[in-house]
C-alpha cells in the first residue's frame, strides 16, 4: 500500500478586519502520529527533538496538556481543521466524511478572500474525506517530510502575490512502519533491541494484539525516535529559513500532532484501539508576532485551533465551534484553570469516551460499560486503575448523561456516508 506522506496547504491572506497592516502569515504544522512525551521539551531523555526544543525554549509557548480528540488521523485532522468535536462532525468511520454543514479553515479563509492551495500524497487527508474542500488547488505529489520543506520554502520565497499565506504540513514520517533513512534508522538503535520486519504490519488488524518482547517493542521504539529525529532536522532548515527571511516577526507557527503511539504502555502497538495518555497527549507549540515563551497548564484541545485563529486574526467569529480560542492563554491574560476538561471519543476498533482534566482522565469503554480512572497527579503512566478498587458507580451515570447530552446537540446532520453516490 502506497504510504501517504506529506499534506502541504497554503493560503494568501489579501484583508483581515483589525490590522491597519496586513496580518500575519500563519504556517500549521502537524507531525503524525508524534507523542509529547518524545520530545525533550516534554521532558525525553534522548535527543530527538533539539530544533523544537529550541523552538519551544526561544519562541513558543508550550502547552504542557494538549489533548487530541481521537487516537486516529481522520477524525482527529477533521477536528482539528474544523474546531469541530468527533462527537459533533461525527466521522467516526472510515466509511464516513464530513457533511456540507461541516466548514474546513479552507473554505473559511477562501469566503474571506484567501488564496488556497493544497499539495497531498493522500491517504487519510485527500479529497475523498473532504479535505480538499475550500483549496483553489489541491494537488498530490509524493515527498518525504524533508521534501515538503524544500517546497515550502520555495513556495514562500517564490511568490508573484507578496500578501500574507497560510501553510499546512503534514507528515506520517513518524508513522508505522517505523522506517527513516540512515543515519536517522540506527540513531537511537539500543542494544538490548531484537529486530523485527514491520513492513507487513501497518494496517495489519493483528499488528496492534501482536505478543512482541520487550526487545522487539524496544527495537519498534528506537526506530520511531529515529524518525522523530528525522522530521526534527527537517524542522531544523524550515526555522533557519524563517530567521533568514526575518519572517517570524510577521508568521504565526503552529507545531502539533494529531494523535500519539502506544508501545506496550498498555499491551497494545500502534494507535487506533485506546485513549490512554500515550494516544492522546500530543505536542502543541504556538509562537507568533508579540508572543513571549512561556509554558501554559490548562489543559486545551486540537479543537481549540481554528477558533484560535479566528480570534487572531480578527475574523467573523460565531458559535459553531466546540473549541474555544487560546488567545488570552497565549497572551498571558489568563490564569491556569484546573477545572478545564477535555473530551475525547473513538469509535472505530473500539467504543471509547475519555474525559481528561489537569488532574484526572476517565474512560469509559461505551459497549463493554467498563469505565477506568486515572489519578494524573500520582499515576502519569496511567498504570493505577482506581476503578479497580474503588465504587465508580455514580460516577458512570454522570459520564452516561453527560455523552447523550453531548449526542444530543452534535451529529444529527454533519454526517454523510462518503460511499453513498459509489
Amino acid at each position: 500500500m502506497k504510504r501517504p506522506v506529506c499534506v502541504l496547504w497554503f493560503a494568501a491572506l489579501s484583508t483581515c478586519g483589525a490590522y491597519d497592516s496586513e496580518p500575519p502569515n500563519v504556517l500549521l504544522i502537524s507531525i503524525d502520529p508524534l507523542r509529547a512525551d518524545r520530545l525533550g521539551c516534554y521532558g525525553y531523555a534522548r535527543e530527538t527533538s533539539p530544533a523544537l526544543d529550541r523552538f519551544a525554549r526561544e519562541r513558543a509557548v508550550r502547552f504542557e496538556l494538549a489533548v487530541a480528540e481521537s487516537s486516529w488521523t481522520l477524525p482527529s485532522h477533521v477536528s482539528l481543521l474544523t474546531g469541530l468535536h468527533p462527537l459533533t462532525h461525527g466521522v467516526d468511520q472510515p466509511d464516513l466524511a464530513p457533511g456540507d454543514e461541516v466548514e474546513f479553515l479552507a473554505e473559511t479563509l477562501r469566503r474571506e478572500g484567501y488564496y488556497c492551495f493544497g499539495l497531498t500524497d493522500g491517504g487519510w487527508l485527500s479529497d475523498t474525506w473532504g479535505f480538499g474542500r475550500g483549496f483553489h488547488s489541491f494537488a498530490t505529489e509524493d515527498n518525504t517530510f524533508s521534501d515538503c520543506v524544500q517546497e515550502a520554502t520555495e513556495y514562500i520565497g517564490h511568490r508573484e502575490d507578496k500578501g500574507p499565506w497560510f501553510g499546512f504540513l503534514h507528515t506520517y514520517d513518524v508513522h508505522c512502519p517505523y522506517d527513516p533513512p540512515e543515519p536517522w534508522f540506527s540513531k537511537f538503535r539500543s542494544p538490548e533491541s531484537e529486530a523485527i520486519e514491520v513492513g507487513g504490519l501497518c494496517g495489519n488488524p493483528h499488528f496492534n494484539g501482536m505478543e512482541l518482547s520487550p526487545q522487539q517493542v524496544a527495537f519498534l521504539s528506537d526506530r520511531y525516535d529515529g524518525g522523530v529525529r528525522w522530521v526534527d532536522d527537517a524542522l531544523a532548515r524550515l526555522f533557519a529559513y524563517l530567521d533568514a527571511t526575518n519572517a517570524w516577526e510577521d508568521t504565526i507557527v503552529i507545531v502539533l500532532s494529531d494523535h500519539g503511539e502506544e508501545f506496550y504502555d498498555h499491551g497494545q502497538i500502534g494507535h487506533e484501539r485506546t485513549l490512554y495518555r500515550e494516544s492522546l497527549h500530543v505536542p502543541l507549540l504556538i509562537a507568533g508576532p508579540g508572543l513571549e515563551p512561556r509554558i501554559v497548564e490548562t489543559p486545551v484541545g486540537l479543537t481549540d485551533v481554528v477558533p484560535t485563529l479566528v480570534d487572531w486574526l480578527d475574523l467573523e467569529k460565531h458559535d459553531r465551534f466546540d473549541g474555544r480560542s487560546l488567545l488570552d492563554l497565549l497572551r498571558g491574560h489568563a490564569e491556569y484553570d484546573p477545572s478545564v476538561q477535555r473530551w475525547s471519543h473513538l469509535a472505530w476498533k473500539s467504543e471509547l469516551l475519555s474525559r481528561t482534566s489537569a488532574d484526572e482522565q476517565v474512560i469509559l469503554d461505551i459497549g463493554g460499560g467498563r469505565l477506568q480512572r486515572f489519578d494524573l497527579k500520582s499515576d502519569r503512566e496511567e498504570q493505577r486503575d482506581l476503578c479497580a478498587s474503588g465504587d465508580c458507580q455514580g460516577l458512570m451515570e454522570r459520564l452516561e448523561q453527560e455523552l447523550s447530552e453531548r449526542n444530543r446537540r452534535g451529529r444529527s446532520t454533519y454526517v454523510i456516508d462518503k460511499l453513498r453516490d459509489e
